[in-house]
């Protein structure tokens, strides 16, 4: 007997025709409660629908989602310009726009892996120097590869004081401020007088947009905040600040963290402030990142400190959510301008 064939599926029109089709198996696997809130949704579509396999589907919520979503497309479809190689495995490839109640969704390749946050999570897991590490191993190599391959012409740094104008629109009258921006103008002439590369940028470089398999990164999800051409230090930056705020997460309020001397749960992101100027083993591993990653880019180790203030600016200024842009206002309004010496200087001091 031969085997009858398979029925072949119309193209879907919009999210309904897709979710509700009979042969449609899929999964919810994130929503939010953000101004730009939206659903992600893993699909196995029906047989011909679409060619290579299960497919991610983000569903917005709202009009600012939908502007978020439309945002990714155009990163997604400019990344699938770059002759990557086999980093272009562990990029998103665009499939297809559906409407969703008048509203874009992206339909994207899904990709393989497990989300790094789950192992940050684990018991122990930020406690334990060696797992760390190759956490930190694993977000540079990666950043490190993209970033030669979408490398660019070379332009002064203006990053610093773009942040600056950003957070004198984002949050005018508010009273840490001008704190906050003697220290962005502090950056800035430590930066600005430098050249890099512009790159594409992912944006929201955290851990937890880092897809794992096997122990190697599968898979860099999210990429509705990434720009065509940008600093690369917005990247490197960000992966250092999020993997440090997150480290008294499971910590009851106003006790030590475990494994991390001169931690302890108190106000917002200690462990911002820890991993930038605290004494152990996982302050060494930031800075250590943060130097290298600069000299891959061709700039001076010592500007580590510069721009880790212009990422928390930056989160400041950009935050989806008004209480954590004001947090990060406020924890950058009360660094010191500069490291303390065994830290390393900045430039020029």
């Amino acid at each position: 007997m031969t085997e009858a064939p398979r029925a072949i599926h119309p193209r879907p029109r919009s999210v309904r025709d897709l979710l509700l089709a009979p042969a449609t198996r899929g999964v919810l696997l994130a929503t939010s409660r953000d101004p730009d809130a939206k659903l992600t949704f893993i699909v196995t579509p029906p047989p011909g629908t679409y060619p290579n396999g299960p497919v991610a589907i983000k569903i917005p919520a709202t009009p600012v989602a939908a502007s978020a979503i439309r945002s990714e497309t155009r990163m997604l479809l400019d990344l699938r310009e770059v002759p990557m190689g086999s980093m272009a495995q562990t990029v998103p490839q665009y499939v297809d726009t559906l409407d969703s109640d008048g509203l874009p969704a992206l339909v994207s390749t899904a990709l393989r892996g497990t989300p790094m946050s789950i192992g940050y999570h684990h018991w122990l897991h930020t406690a334990r120097p060696h797992l760390v590490a190759t956490d930190f191993a694993l977000a540079a190599g990666w950043l490190r590869r993209f970033q030669m391959a979408t490398a660019g012409e070379r332009g002064r740094i203006e990053w610093a004081a773009e942040v600056g104008d950003q957070l004198r629109h984002r949050w005018p009258g508010h009273p840490h401020l001008a704190a906050a921006l003697v220290r962005l103008t502090s950056a800035d002439h430590q930066l600005g007088v430098q050249e890099v590369a512009r790159t594409m940028v992912h944006g929201d470089y955290w851990f937890g947009n880092l897809l794992l398999t096997d122990g190697v990164i599968s898979g860099v999800v999210d990429w509705e905040a990434g720009a065509h051409s940008g600093w690369p230090l917005r990247d490197l930056v960000r992966f250092a600040l999020s993997y440090c705020l997150y480290l008294d997460r499971h910590t009851r309020p106003g006790h030590r963290v475990l494994r991390h001397r001169g931690l302890r749960r108190i106000g917002f992101g200690p462990g911002i402030t820890y991993g930038l100027l605290g004494d152990g083993w996982l302050p060494d591993l930031v800075r250590y990142y943060l130097r290298d990653g600069l000299v891959s880019l061709g700039l001076p180790p010592d500007l580590w400190y510069s721009a880790a203030l212009t990422g928390l600016g930056e989160v400041a200024a950009l935050a989806n959510d008004d209480d954590f842009g004001s947090n990060h206002l406020d924890l950058l309004a009360g660094l010191p301008l500069w490291p303390t010496d065994h830290h390393g200087q900045g430039a020029g001091r």
